[in-house]
């Protein structure tokens, strides 16, 4: 698709470009894709990004935009305009293939899926699956094999993705991505798994990750194999998890934070920030768990 193309209003081409899907900036869809820049720290990124075909900027950026080579349109409002292309893209409104196309339900053998249990279309769900009475799985799911769900929970749900227009409301931004789940899962009681926001992406959870009763997974989150989550810890969107970490017990990690392999975050922690791989993090907001004790050592003592 060309940036010619597009029929939004205030969208002024400034030097045409193709490009297949859409993304943020730092993405790797191996597509060519259009971004939108807000800064020049996110500008900075979409120009040495190779996979970066069109940029979409304020007229603030656009000189330094038309600098990187690339295609480069400009709007006033270059989120909020990227995302309504999304939604027009998603829902059909250009004579473009975005979204693949709908297919039937794929079951494998012996699996075990309740009457009371609601699936939707586009799935894929693997050998000796069990999913219990009310769970809920939304579109285009990929369950592996000998995984269980439990009863209650939600996958394949929409995140929280709303564009602030003032006094015109918040625009609803289409999910339309998939959540691929791996071999040998369990999913306990009243979870609930976003898919991913754009089509090319998706949230994943690897093989034999347990992940026990309500917690939350955000849209396009990658948790590594055999991970273990504990109850009630909530994972904001893009994050990305290792392989063999422990996540305790009501631990809250913000959104696109990096929890590296083997890495443990402690019971209620707070995590905002990277957590290199053999780490142990505690505290709000999370630290080294070994400073963490010191400082409330010290206070205590103090008091």
């Amino acid at each position: 698709m060309k940036l010619s193309e597009i029929h939004i209003p205030g969208w002024q081409v400034l030097r045409d470009g193709d490009f297949s899907v859409l993304a943020l900036s730092g993405a790797a869809p191996g597509l060519l894709f259009l971004t939108f820049v807000t800064s020049e720290k996110y500008l900075k990124t979409a120009a040495g990004n190779p996979s970066c075909s069109c940029i979409l900027c304020s007229p603030v950026l656009a000189e330094q935009a038309l600098a990187s080579g690339k295609g480069v349109a400009m709007t006033e409002n270059p989120r909020l305009d990227f995302f309504l292309l999304h939604n027009d893209l998603a829902e059909g409104n250009y004579d473009f293939t975005y979204t693949p196309p709908a297919q039937p339900n794929e079951i494998g053998v012996n699996s075990k899926i309740s009457s009371f249990a609601n699936i939707g279309t586009n799935n894929v769900i693997g050998d000796n699956v069990v999913i219990e009475a009310y769970v809920t799985i939304k579109d285009n799911v990929h369950i592996g094999d000998n995984c269980i769900i439990r009863s209650g929970t939600l996958l394949g749900g929409t995140g929280l993705e709303f564009i602030r227009m003032g006094k015109a409301g918040n625009l609803s931004v289409l999910h339309c991505g998939g959540l691929k789940i791996g071999n040998d899962v369990e999913i306990q009681y009243n979870c609930n798994v976003s898919r991913s926001l754009f089509p090319w992406d998706d949230t994943e959870i690897g093989d034999q990750v347990k992940i026990e009763s309500l917690v939350h997974v955000a849209h396009g989150v990658k948790i590594g194999p055999r991970t273990l989550v504990a109850a009630s810890a909530t994972i904001g969107g893009s994050a990305r998890i290792g392989s063999d970490c422990w996540i305790g017990l009501n631990a809250t990690i913000s959104s696109e934070v990096k929890i590296g392999d083997g890495a443990r975050v402690s019971l209620g922690a707070v995590v905002a920030g990277n957590v290199p791989a053999g780490a142990t993090v505690s505290g709000n907001f999370a630290m080294d768990h070994q400073k963490f004790m010191t400082d409330m050592m010290n206070r205590m003592l103090s008091s």
